[in-house]
Formats: C-alpha cells, sequence, structure tokens
C-alpha cells in the first residue's frame, strides 16, 4: 500500500500541463498559377473553410487578389 501510494505522489509530481493559445488572426496565402482550375481552388477553399469550423471552432474570411503582369522586359 505504501509502495502505491508513494507512484501515485511521484506520478502527480511528474505530470506536466501544456496550454496552447492559437492567435486571433491568422493570414494564409496561397499562390496558384493563372490558368488554375478554378473549380479545384473552390474546393481547396470550402475544404479550409469546413476543417476551420468542425475542428477549431473558426470563422475563414477569404479574399482574392490578381497580381499585375509587368510587361517591362530587359
Amino acid at each position: 500500500m505504501k509502495k502505491l501510494i508513494i507512484l501515485f505522489i511521484i506520478s502527480l509530481l511528474l505530470q506536466s500541463c501544456i496550454s496552447l493559445k492559437f492567435p486571433d488572426k491568422m493570414e494564409i496565402n496561397i499562390s496558384v498559377p493563372e490558368d488554375y482550375n478554378i473549380e479545384k481552388l473552390e474546393i481547396l477553399v470550402d475544404t479550409l473553410r469546413s476543417q476551420a469550423r468542425d475542428k477549431f471552432d473558426m470563422q475563414v474570411e477569404i479574399g482574392t487578389v490578381k497580381k499585375s503582369k509587368n510587361k517591362n522586359k530587359n
């Protein structure tokens, strides 16, 4: 019985508590080629939204930015 109590006390002392805090806002940049299939992109976005909502209870906002090409070549 004494060994059991000692083992219990040692196990309590060796336990650790880890706390993770996610940031309030995360920015994810995804670069795709200009000729990338828009349907595949929509599937990717929907997957990110559903996983964020289901696994992390987060809301995802998505915006698109189209880069302009520089036509000046040396």
